[in-house]
């Protein structure tokens, strides 16, 4: 069963920051207004209460949700990589980020890699599915866009998962 120790300090704030890097991808695809950009960007807490409420029964995903628990007991922060204020600059840093993560855990995660990296993608599509796209004053519009469909699959591929 992997575990936190199983890692370098580097190797783990990888596998910690995906899920909202993945997130952050999907906000910087498709910009809304801000009440969106943030109700997208705070999809990350919907997908630790969903672990907990129905576990995967993935150890890597178990240790990261514990760890993101214990440092919102202690008020810590996730340890997010500076980042540029372009938004390419930072797209481009997040596929970076899913391409290292594929790379790490096949080689130190081999059992639980498909399943964190399903789960880094369904921070993706909370986030896209987070707020309507599209509308007015909450009419209309769509769930996700197409500019969000398109980022959901370039995230898929970046992982290398099947969706």
């Amino acid at each position: 069963m992997v575990q936190k120790a199983d890692f370098t300090s580097e190797e783990w704030n990888n596998i910690m920051i995906a899920p909202q890097m993945a997130a952050i991808y999907i906000t910087l695809s498709s910009p809304s207004g801000l009440f969106s950009s943030l109700k997208e960007m705070m999809s990350f807490p919907k997908l630790i209460a969903e672990e907990e409420a129905a576990p995967s029964g993935n150890a890597l995903v178990k240790a990261v949700v514990e760890e993101i628990k214990a440092m919102t007991e202690r008020k810590e922060k996730l340890p997010m990589p500076a980042m540029s204020r372009d938004a390419e600059e930072i797209r481009t840093q997040c596929i970076r980020t899913f391409r290292t993560l594929d790379v790490l855990l096949r080689e130190k995660a081999t059992d639980e890699a498909d399943g964190y990296k399903r789960w880094v993608y369904k921070a993706a599509v909370n986030s896209a599915e987070a707020s309507k796209e599209g509308g007015f004053l909450g009419f209309g519009g769509v769930l996700v866009s197409e500019a969000e469909s398109e980022a959901l699959k370039e995230i898929a591929g970046a992982l290398y998962i099947a969706v």
